[in-house]
């Protein structure tokens, strides 16, 4: 392989290094996105109260405060809307995450086996060059 021909395999590389690079990029970003949302999911989870305190083995339970318990279920009710609306959310952001994944397996691949071929061929040059330096021109 000429040294033109390395040129040319090197500058695919780093094209193709600048592209895996940008497509990880855009994959670690919606990959955080999607953290984030199962987080919020998780602490909504959470924070839901049951409507009254737990009554003590054999007692009966206490009467709740009206006003209480509509907070509560306003809460709880609000709770749920929050819920439904980031599991949509989560559904659209892991939709777009396994879209994405692939391209970037692919784009890492490419300019993997480009580096590996650019280093092939460096060391396919470097030891033709020794040849010829070693037994004459």
């Amino acid at each position: 392989m000429d040294r033109r021909r390395l040129s040319a395999l090197s500058d695919l590389h780093r094209l193709s290094a600048l592209k895996s690079d940008s497509e990880l990029a855009r994959l670690a970003a919606v990959a955080a996105s999607r953290n984030r949302l199962r987080s919020a999911v998780e602490a909504l989870r959470e924070t839901e109260a049951p409507l009254g305190p737990a009554p003590a083995p054999g007692a009966q339970p206490a009467p709740l405060d009206p006003a209480l318990l509509g907070a509560r279920l306003a809460h709880r009710r609000w709770i749920e809307a929050q819920q439904k609306r980031l599991n949509q959310q989560l559904a659209l952001v892991t939709a777009d995450y396994l879209r994405q994944k692939p391209a970037a397996a692919r784009a890492f691949g490419r300019a993997k086996v480009l580096e590996e071929r650019g280093d092939r061929a460096r060391v396919t040059l470097l030891q033709t060059r020794d040849r010829k330096v070693r037994d004459g021109p």
